[in-house]
């Protein structure tokens, strides 16, 4: 038999077996497939084209996509958020204005969660003789008209027989809007820090302390007196307007307004929000409030409380 090899025709026949196709002798080098590393690459750059490509359809290249959010994407990111607060402060505004339509029971309640709040070191007897009772308290839940200065003298006559009353507002703009709004040139006086407080206090003992007066020489003395070219008269006087700080510093001073077993009110001006939508018990005063309303209680009786 005449082998290939043996054959000198020219020719050179190489033969390649199947079998050894998948084997590497040593020291060959192994050559990747260019056609395979060709296809890896559009795969993976196709993958990166789908990450950067939006939804609308746009390609965003790798350096747009890392940029850091605008202003506005920023706005429209928190608009949500910004959304809730602005619900939650609709919420809690509705509330303060609400309030003194509430019953005495929500009232309390309302004033006994400030009073922790404002209070957080105390016992919980210590709170409780801050705390007020529902007898401290006249309900207004039936007055159906508009708690506005237009209505507080209409307010007022609804609820009060008492011969004299004390009107508590939030400011000193607040305290003359409110004697405006009840005639106060005729009926009420005016407590707070724009008129010194020594004349304050004088305008409480000059109205309020005639009953002192016990010598014969004063007994014809006429009631009316002139109090910065004014006629006030001790019968014709019916509303204190003031302040809570105001106020308490005048019964630091006099007792006066403790005195006599005749019925006294208490209005509190609690519906008025100032510009920062802070009623007279959310205001840096409400702690004086709370001390001056637990003075009255403690110290005049058949005193009630009304929340306008």
């Amino acid at each position: 038999m005449v082998h290939a090899d043996d054959l000198d025709d020219g020719l050179v026949y190489e033969v390649n077996d199947a079998q050894d196709d998948d084997v590497v002798s040593d020291g060959e080098l192994v050559e990747l497939d260019k056609d395979n590393d060709s296809n890896t690459a559009d795969e993976v750059s196709e993958n990166k084209r789908a990450l950067d490509t939006e939804d609308n359809g746009n390609t965003l290249s790798t350096e747009e996509s890392e940029k850091p959010l605008s202003k506005r994407q920023k706005k429209l990111a928190n608009s949500s958020l910004h959304q809730k607060k602005l619900e939650r402060m609709a919420y809690e505004k509705a509330q303060k204005e609400n309030l003194p339509k509430a019953s005495v029971d929500k009232i309390i309640e309302y004033l006994a969660t400030s009073i922790r709040d404002k209070n957080p070191d105390l016992s919980a007897l210590e709170l409780d003789e801050l705390y007020f009772k529902k007898q401290d308290f006249l309900s207004t839940e039936k007055y159906e008209k508009d708690r506005s200065l237009n209505n507080f003298q209409d307010f007022i006559h609804t609820f009060s027989k008492s011969p004299r009353s004390i009107i508590l507002s939030q400011s000193n703009i607040r305290v003359a809007d409110v004697y405006r709004s009840v005639n106060g040139h005729q009926t009420a006086v005016k407590l707070f820090s724009k008129n010194k407080l020594k004349d304050d206090i004088t305008k409480v003992e000059e109205l309020l302390g005639s009953k002192k007066e016990s010598k014969p020489e004063k007994k014809n003395k006429k009631s009316n007196k002139k109090m910065k070219g004014k006629n006030f008269s001790s019968e014709t006087v019916k509303y204190f307007i003031s302040t809570p700080t105001r106020i308490q510093k005048i019964i630091e001073s006099t007792d006066l307004f403790f005195q006599g077993k005749e019925k006294l009110d208490i209005f509190i001006d609690a519906s008025y929000l100032d510009p920062k939508n802070n009623t007279i018990f959310t205001s840096d005063d409400s702690a004086v409030l709370y001390k001056v309303l637990k003075e009255f209680l403690k110290n005049k009786s058949s005193v009630k409380i009304l929340l306008f």
